[in-house]
């Protein structure tokens, strides 16, 4: 079959840490849809893409035996296409390749991987909150932010010895065969690489680098970070990542250790990020490179694995690659949204709809909030626009186009914060013309082309993440809008969505010579590619702090005027919930501080919800409990219509859950 190609699947995977060697498998159906014909999602929503290994969640995967959070490992397949250009999206095709798979006459023998991990988050630059410079801003117009650890080395982030002692880089790592134990991202384990003939090749002398080897005076509360995680393979040779166990390290820290919620100079922690490439192994020796592009991240854990973001991460690059890259031409070209396309209603509006009405069980609405948001998400593809309280979007819905409504709080929605200088969230672009197209009744009641296997992974991998509020986020950051982060030339080889890999010399390393460097910088660098630990780098370091800080907040740039606090991140990070053992039956009604206990307490309502000394998040973050839906909590018998906190290792001597809306007090002089 001329022309046929190979390419991974999902194009960005994503692995959480967790404190436990066991792990389940992340999820490859969409949070909280329902299914094609079914009302509600058992366990996960959305439509497997292979009923006989689809990955589910429930209660009894979230912990070991002995209460340890297990790890969320991100797993990849191979796919093959009829053609090595796709020339539009989506294709609708995609056979999966696994171990003894036939293609075109020939037996897969075996699949090699090859996964690089690193963190760069001590070698980058602040991520700025405050505007008029926040987030991607403070790179425009030639612009840097402030350098992270600029002490280092005379803060040159290119200087050989710094990148040494401020990138946390294991080397690559490859791995074969079917149901493959670890291969770990430490120091002992040899780095490894594939090469045509001699398959998989050892780096006896790749420079690697941790912690301990540039500082001897490390403060690790839960141990020190000497590992990134590791590599496995399933059944059929897909590869398994599993991320770090959590861990975070300061040099030369004293107390209270850390001082900022994520810019923290001299700490580290062991999230990472990297290219994922492999090869094709047939029994007649022949080989076959799959093509290049898919990315793997290992970031914070899913606390809410089945709660839809209202602006979710594939909301945020989908919208980039249509006004950007060309994605469909139908839907946006020549500077504009067509008026003649019409968004799919299960595919592209209910998604928004479903994320407001599961947001409920994370925060603390008051009584007309949580009826407000349940009418929100009974809307279904019959509905008559003109009868819902969405309707006037304009009015309703904050504009991304006006930036008069970026400032607004309710009653124009979404309810929480935002980024890049909007003090409320904003949806996408796309997903606001998606919404006036609806109200216009402009929309098809169905679902969209339809998406390959491989296709269908790529976007509900990234519909169970955090788009905005990117400050920085959860998941990943606010560089993924950046069209120089990808591979342009998508329609003539590697499909959408793939993360451009910058080209490694791993045959010419030395020993005592980095062969990462300062890597990518948005709007400076352009379209050379990405290094290992180039994507996660923006993230808050460490990544622990954030998530403890981001609860609720007032509105960055006036909190004296507008003194309500609102939520930063409720689908990702749960601030009160309802914990299933205190909701036995029933519709639930009390509500918990997700993070609470000892060390959480304080008369000011900005700090509720969250330790008040930040070290108290490095050593309990493993024991916050997990939101799952009704049905996914085993041993029990909850409605698919209730969400509720499962797993949670904390007691409840912190301060009580108000309704909205809390208020700022100012702190006493």
């Amino acid at each position: 079959m001329a022309g046929y190609c190979y390419r991974i699947h999902p194009a960005i995977g994503i692995a959480r840490v967790g404190n436990s060697e066991e792990y389940y498998i992340g999820p490859e159906t969409a949070a909280g849809l329902p299914l094609p014909g079914q009302p509600n999602n058992p366990a996960r929503g959305g439509l497997p893409i292979n009923p006989d290994t689809d990955a589910t969640i429930t209660s009894k995967d979230l912990r070991d035996a002995q209460g340890a959070f297990k790890r969320q490992a991100a797993r990849f397949r191979i796919f093959q296409y009829p053609d090595a250009n796709p020339g539009s999206y989506p294709t609708g095709l995609g056979t999966e390749i696994k171990i003894g798979s036939t293609v075109n006459g020939k037996t897969v023998e075996n699949i090699i991987w090859t996964v690089h991990l690193a963190n760069k988050k001590a070698n980058t630059y602040v991520l700025v909150e405050d505007s008029p410079n926040a987030g991607i801003v403070s790179y425009e117009k030639g612009k840097l932010p402030p350098l992270r650890n600029a002490s280092v080395q005379n803060g040159d982030p290119n200087d050989p010895r710094r990148v040494t002692m401020l990138t946390i880089d294991p080397g690559p790592r490859t791995i074969s065969g079917a149901n493959s134990g670890s291969v770990k991202f430490d120091k002992a384990t040899i780095a490894s690489v594939y090469r045509t003939g001699s398959r998989i090749v050892q780096l006896n002398n790749y420079p690697k680098s941790f912690p301990a080897d540039s500082f001897a005076n490390l403060y690790c509360p839960t141990g020190p970070i000497d590992t990134l995680g590791e590599l496995r393979t399933d059944a059929g040779g897909r590869l398994l990542v599993l991320g770090g166990y959590g861990r975070a390290c300061g040099w030369d820290v004293k107390p209270p250790y850390l001082v900022h919620d994520v810019n923290n100079d001299q700490w580290f922690d062991d999230a990472s990020d990297g290219p994922v490439s492999a090869v094709l192994a047939f029994h007649d020796n022949s080989v076959e490179q799959v093509q290049a592009g898919a990315w793997v991240t290992a970031t914070d854990p899913g606390y809410a694995p089945q709660t839809l973001n209202i602006v979710s991460l594939w909301d945020d690059i989908y919208d980039s690659w249509v006004r950007k890259l060309a994605l469909v031409p139908a839907l946006y070209s020549n500077g504009g949204f067509q008026p003649s396309y019409r968004p799919t209603f299960s595919d592209q509006l209910q998604p928004i709809f479903a994320s407001v009405s599961l947001q409920q069980w994370n925060i603390n609405l008051n009584s007309g909030g949580i009826g407000a948001h349940n009418l929100v998400g009974q809307i279904n593809a019959t509905t008559d626009p003109s009868t819902t309280i969405v309707v006037p979007i304009t009015g309703t819905v904050r504009n991304p186009n006006d930036p008069a409504d970026w400032s607004q709080g309710p009653p124009l929605m979404p309810g929480s914060l935002g980024d890049s200088n909007q003090d409320f969230l904003v949806v996408s672009k796309t997903q606001y013309f998606f919404l006036q197209q609806w109200q216009n009744n402009s929309f098809a009641q169905g679902a969209g082309p339809a998406l390959g296997p491989g296709e269908y992974l790529d976007k509900v991998v990234l519909q169970n993440c955090l788009g905005g509020r990117f400050s920085p986020g959860i998941d990943l950051t606010f560089v993924m809008r950046d069209p120089d982060l990808y591979i342009k030339d998508w329609q003539t080889s590697s499909g959408p969505f793939r993360v451009k890999p910058k080209p490694l010399a791993y045959d010419t390393v030395e020993p005592r010579a980095p062969l990462l460097t300062e890597g990518y910088v948005p709007l400076h660098t352009g379209n050379a590619g990405l290094e290992p630990g180039d994507v996660s780098k923006f993230m808050a370091i460490p990544w622990h702090t954030d998530y403890n800080s981001c609860a609720t907040h007032p509105p960055t740039n006036n909190p004296d005027a507008n003194t309500t606090l609102f939520w930063s991140w409720p689908a990702q990070r749960p601030v009160a919930v309802y914990p299933a053992k205190l909701n036995p039956s029933g519709p639930p009604s009390v509500q918990l501080w997700s993070v609470r206990g000892a060390g959480t307490a304080s008369p000011y309502p900005q700090n509720w919800g969250r330790y008040q000394n930040r070290i108290d998040i490095i050593l309990n973050w493993s024991r916050i409990g997990v939101v799952l839906q009704g049905t996914a909590i085993d041993g029990g018998n909850f409605s698919a219509d209730y969400y509720l906190e499962v797993a949670s290792l904390l007691d409840d001597t912190g301060d009580p859950v108000q309704p909205y809306p809390n208020l700022y007090v100012p702190p006493a002089a």
